[in-house]
């Protein structure tokens, strides 16, 4: 029997654990909500058998095949870094070339499926620019918006060699944001002419192989001029620039709704209508009260009709599309291959001593 609507609306939520740790109560969460991911946050757990376990019993207690996601990319965003050697920024990688960036993502992609993850929040494709170097510096590949469309696209390839889902990020691009740490809403007001030349150029290239893409919580004044309202929020920007103007036909994710910037006068549940109906198929939501107002939220708003039931079941066949690609946690990790891992990561990082 085919499942009514509002029995599939834990698909759309990509839960935030606060403590990767288990419990009777997560266990409860994962098999009640049916979430249709989760994104593990540092710290993991402290070796990789208990993370790998983590995630077996994660997958398990969730009723469908899962998206099991951390943010691993080398350098500063190193999850794995608990129990595996430190690897490069991925800015020292694109710097020794093309070689070295997709050798950067085939270890990540490895370790990740050794350990049972299947999606990664990576890469970074956003431009280094002044306002980026200030948060993100070697996280990027670089300024030039054709080396950072080359290297991402390497990036992913290398994941892909081990199956992990990449999600690009932070579309329409950051590298004109003037993110600061205020509760105000980060805006950039590059033109859209430029924004198509330089920071969309890794996006327009790259989409075609990305799974997934995270909206950026950003305004951008190119599309909402008027009224400027986050990425994640704009009907212009996600379904107008990314679904019409760019064909893109997998998954584009919101996040950031625990942000007063974000979300401004708009509570939890309200916020996430808006992203959905925006063209957004999953939101990442914090475990906790976040979450529990989200998913109350869609449920009445699916009731009343703020939420569009045509919207739902078109995110709901991109998740179906998307996750025929998953693949779930393996058994316990076998000493031989960890090792093998381990090797791998110290010889790479070697190279950049």
């Amino acid at each position: 029997m085919k499942p009514c609507l509002e029995d599939s609306l834990g698909q759309l939520l990509f839960l935030r654990l606060r403590e990767n740790r288990w419990s009777t109560s997560l266990e409860r969460l994962l098999s009640g909500a049916a979430p249709g991911g989760i994104l593990f946050s540092a710290p993991l757990p402290p070796s990789a058998e208990l993370t790998s376990e983590l995630l077996r019993k994660t997958a398990r207690a969730i009723p469908h095949p899962s998206f099991l996601a951390v943010r691993e990319e080398g350098g500063s965003v190193d999850q794995l870094g608990v129990f595996f050697p430190r690897l490069p920024l991925p800015r020292a990688a694109a710097e020794k070339g093309l070689s070295a960036v997709a050798r950067l993502g085939e270890l990540i992609g490895e370790a990740l499926s050794l350990l049972g993850f299947n999606t990664n929040f990576a890469p970074l494709l956003d431009l280094a620019t002044p306002f980026t170097e200030k948060s993100l510096a070697g996280r990027t590949f670089g300024a030039d918006a054709k080396q950072v469309a080359q290297c991402g696209g390497a990036f992913i390839r290398g994941l892909g060699h081990h199956k992990i889902l990449a999600v690009g990020k932070h579309f329409p691009g950051g590298g004109s944001v003037p993110f600061e740490n205020s509760r105000d809403l980060a805006v950039s007001g590059k033109p859209m002419a430029a924004l198509w030349r330089e920071d969309l150029l890794p996006f327009r290239q790259l989409l075609p192989h990305l799974p997934m893409v995270l909206i950026s919580p950003a305004a951008y004044k190119a599309y909402d001029f008027d009224q400027p309202r986050p990425a994640c929020l704009s009907a212009l920007v996600v379904n107008g620039l990314l679904r019409v103007k760019l064909d893109y036909r997998g998954l584009a994710l919101a996040y950031d709704f625990e942000s007063d910037a974000v979300r401004g006068t708009l509570d939890f549940g309200e916020a996430a209508i808006q992203s959905l109906n925006a063209g957004c198929d999953m939101l990442i939501v914090d475990e906790g009260r976040p979450f529990d107002a989200v998913r109350h939220a869609l449920v009445a708003g699916l009731a009343s009709g703020r939420l569009l039931r045509q919207r739902v079941e078109q995110s709901l066949g991109r998740i179906r599309a998307a996750k025929k690609r998953l693949t779930g946690p393996p058994g316990k990790i076998k000493k031989r291959a960890l090792e093998q891992v381990v090797r791998g990561f110290e010889n790479f990082s070697k190279e950049f001593r």
